[in-house]
């Protein structure tokens, strides 16, 4: 304690100028961190006597070192959990002028810290509605809790207490669990359905590769088959222009045959004229003769009248009667031959023209012969270029077959790796803990309620309007569509529409209003065709697409996947959660619709959880 009243820190508070009194806590350090001077406030709260200065700060100022104000400027807070342990100082020529916090500053400091650190009870006036404030978000923070701990667990199924659930939050967060807990319910029931498909898949692809390899031999045998028909037709086309050859030549042959067969006939028709020329001879050959005899008897009368002087008349006249003898014999003998001649000659000739004729038929059949087979040949050639086409047509099957066959075997590979991952998938969302029954939801169970009796008369409804007369069955359950031109996004007409817009009305307007969460209440046939939406979305059309999607949707086919099915699955009922077209987040229940036992479509109940 010497030290502190040495005469030189007597003299440096002696000359230190005077802090005036203020509710502010003020202090004077020097340059070694000292304190040199402090005011009334200050004493109080650091428990100062007047004849304690100077005294280091180490001391009541919460282990303050020179290092901590290297600053001209600043605040410096002490170690520990005391928020109101702080000092705010600033440095003049001799040192540094600081001030603490205040007794009712340093309670609301620590009454803030306390309420950061979530308890601590709360007196200083001014945190009094900051603690209300607090205390009215314990309840999210709350359900923040809750949801954090499901999540956790993936834990879909959750369970809030009444008055959490009530709020306007629990009621967002039941939508939302609500809404993830569908999907995940969907995607295992895909995956299921997936995982029963892949085997069928599977073996179909199989089934198809070993027709296609089947269908790739065939198809080689056949291209083997159409190589040799071309290299057959090849060769009769080869063997055809030689006979074409020949049959000119032949052809050339009869028609010198046809000539010289002329020739032949008409030189017989010359010797028949010149033979029937010696028959005239031989006939005037023949009456000489016969005249001669004639005279030759006359002659051997006379001379046996003349007696001896005319015996040598009368020997004369026995040599010429022998000789005209002669000469009527050689003329008949020269009749005969001539006359056989003559005859053979006609025969010849007829012959020879006959033979002409026949060599002139077939030299023309020789000709018809050489025109048709080189019209076969030509046939020939254009039919090679038709198996050569067919042979290329063949070889790109048979291409395509082996292409198929690679494309099957990728399917097997693609058919196995789905499959793997449908079993991931299905060990996936195994993770979640789902609600064991969507119809426990209380909403779910009133939707499927109005569903179930809004079908049943709908049904009746249609099948009273065929009973009366009114429309036809084939009608009614047509799948016919006209396009309505110049409507954006696109509607259709129907045979049935029209019945449509009187019945259904005064039955869905009704399950429509029945609950302010539910959004449509509509019917569908099995290709999605809505032919009457409800009035709120009946509007005046715009022409403005994106006003007319959501205001004007009736008479529109909806081909999404929900749209889909809604008209053309018959399970009691089916529970669905998509993004609408509109981006809203929606629940499909639907139940089908029968017509006389016949299935017509379904009604479905568009809402949502919140």
């Amino acid at each position: 304690m010497s030290t502190i009243e040495s005469p030189t820190q007597q003299d440096t508070q002696a000359s230190a100028p005077a802090l005036p009194d203020a509710p502010v806590a003020l202090l004077r350090l020097d340059d070694g961190l000292r304190i040199v001077a402090a005011n009334r406030t200050a004493r109080d709260l650091l428990g100062l006597e007047d004849t304690a200065l100077p005294v280091p700060a180490a001391g009541p100022l919460w282990g303050l070192q020179r290092g901590d104000l290297a600053d001209g400027a600043g605040v410096w807070a002490a170690p520990g959990d005391d928020p109101a342990r702080r000092l705010r100082y600033q440095a003049d020529g001799e040192g540094w002028i600081a001030s603490l916090p205040h007794a009712e500053t340093a309670t609301l400091l620590r009454e803030a810290a306390g309420m950061a650190a979530g308890g601590g009870a709360v007196t200083h006036p001014l945190l009094a509605p900051l603690a209300q404030r607090l205390a009215g978000a314990e309840q999210p923070r709350e359900l923040l809790a809750a949801v954090n701990e499901a999540l956790a667990r993936c834990d879909l199924a959750l369970q809030l207490p009444p008055a959490q659930a009530a709020s306007e939050a629990g009621r967002r967060l039941a939508a939302g669990f609500g809404n993830l807990a569908e999907a995940v319910r969907q995607a295992v029931a895909l995956s299921v359905q997936l995982a029963a498909d892949v085997p069928k898949v599977v073996g179909e692809n199989d089934e198809l590769a070993a027709q296609t390899r089947a269908q790739a031999e065939a198809l080689e045998q056949v291209l083997a088959a159409t190589s040799r028909l071309r290299q057959d037709l090849d060769d009769v086309r080869g063997e055809l222009e030689q006979v074409r050859a020949a049959a000119v030549r032949a052809d050339e042959d009869a028609r010198r045959g046809g000539e010289a067969a002329r020739a032949l006939a008409a030189a017989m028709r010359q010797v028949e004229e010149r033979a029937a020329r010696a028959g005239e001879v031989i006939e005037v050959i023949d009456s000489v003769a016969f005249q001669t005899n004639i005279l030759s008897i006359n002659a051997g009368i006379e001379a046996a009248h003349a007696g001896e002087a005319g015996r040598g008349f009368a020997v004369v006249a026995s040599e010429i009667r022998r000789l005209a003898e002669r000469a009527a014999s050689a003329a008949r003998d020269v009749r005969a031959i001539v006359g056989g001649t003559v005859e053979a000659l006609g025969e010849s000739a007829e012959s020879a023209r006959h033979t002409g004729e026949m060599l002139a038929g077939i030299g023309q059949s020789l000709q018809g012969a050489g025109a048709a087979m080189e019209s076969v040949a030509r046939r020939i050639a254009s039919q090679g270029e038709e198996v050569l086409a067919i042979d290329r047509a063949v070889e790109q099957v048979v291409e395509l077959g082996h292409s198929n066959l690679q494309h099957a075997a990728h399917v097997a590979e693609l058919s196995e790796a789905l499959g793997q991952g449908v079993a991931t998938l299905h060990d996936c969302v195994g993770l979640f803990r789902l609600p064991p029954d969507p119809m426990q939801v209380p909403r779910h169970a009133r939707v499927r309620e109005l569903a179930e009796a809004g079908a049943r008369r709908i049904g009746m409804a249609l099948a009273a309007a065929v009973a009366e007369g009114r429309i036809g069955a084939e009608a009614l359950f047509s799948r016919e569509y006209k396009q309505i031109p110049g409507i954006d996004p696109p509607k259709y007409r129907t045979p049935f529409d029209a019945l449509c817009d009187r019945i259904l009305p005064p039955l869905q307007e009704p399950v429509a209003n029945a609950e302010p969460w539910i959004v449509f209440a509509i019917s569908a046939n099995p290709d999605g065709y809505v032919p009457t939406h409800n009035q709120r979305y009946c509007q005046p059309m715009t022409g403005d697409r994106a006003k007319d999607l959501v205001g004007n949707r009736t008479k529109r086919i909806f081909g999404d996947r929900v749209g889909r099915s809604v008209g053309a699955h018959t399970d009691p009922y089916r529970l669905q959660v998509y993004r609408r077209d509109t981006g809203q987040i929606m629940f499909d229940l639907s139940v089908p619709v029968y017509v006389d036992g016949r299935h017509w479509g379904g009604f479905r109940i568009g809402y949502s959880l919140e």
